[in-house]
């Protein structure tokens, strides 16, 4: 009779082990870097939400301003022509020219004078008498006419300073003179100057302001 039970009590286990073997799920498998716990996280982070069409981002709009072109000016286009949009006065510049230098800047005066040999450079007045700043370019980079003095110049440019000593300032004023077809005499000379001038990109001349 024992025997008969341990028989039956074997035969029950191993009806039990099977029961439980078909009733197991297989394994899942979990992608590396996954949390199986919050599968609705790591959906949200593989397939990140698009982005409202009608949505601007006020940054990206305040950079598209300022990228748009500056008002188009009348008058006769030199070289690059005039980007900057606010004008620095020339007094600003003679009165601290340490705090422009390196800068580029837009200025506007009278042409007063024009380089008569090769039409490099011209004078604009300022507001104030006597005041004056230099447009400069390369020879042959721009030609500016004779016919230019007495219009009204918008001109752009990197601002430089140049110190001079005495013997760098006779050779200055020497070849100015040349230029002009003036006598020169270099006693006149007594003391060494500073050169501050726009070295110029470009402008634009027309008849009036």
């Amino acid at each position: 009779m024992s025997h008969r039970k341990a028989m039956i009590a074997a035969l029950l286990s191993i009806a039990l082990l099977a029961v439980v073997a078909c009733n197991k799920k297989p394994a899942e498998t979990t992608p590396a870097g996954a949390d199986p716990t919050e599968p609705a996280v790591q959906a949200v982070q593989e397939t990140p939400p698009t982005p409202a069409a009608d949505k601007v981002d006020p940054g990206a709009a305040a950079t598209q301003a300022a990228a748009e072109p500056p008002p188009k000016l009348e008058g006769k286009v030199y070289g690059a022509g005039v980007q900057a949009v606010q004008v620095v006065q020339i007094a600003d510049i003679r009165n601290d020219p340490d705090k422009w230098v390196g800068k580029k800047v837009r200025v506007e005066g009278t042409v007063v004078d024009v380089c008569p040999k090769r039409g490099c450079w011209f004078e604009m007045s300022g507001v104030a008498p006597g005041e004056s700043m230099r447009f400069k370019v390369k020879d042959g980079v721009m030609v500016f006419p004779m016919s230019a003095r007495g219009q009204h110049a918008v001109a752009e440019g990197v601002v430089r300073k140049i110190p001079l000593n005495l013997e760098q300032t006779i050779r200055v004023k020497a070849h100015e003179a040349e230029e002009k077809g003036e006598k020169f005499d270099p006693a006149t000379v007594t003391e060494a100057i500073t050169l501050v001038r726009l070295d110029g990109t470009g402008a634009v001349l027309r008849d009036s302001k």
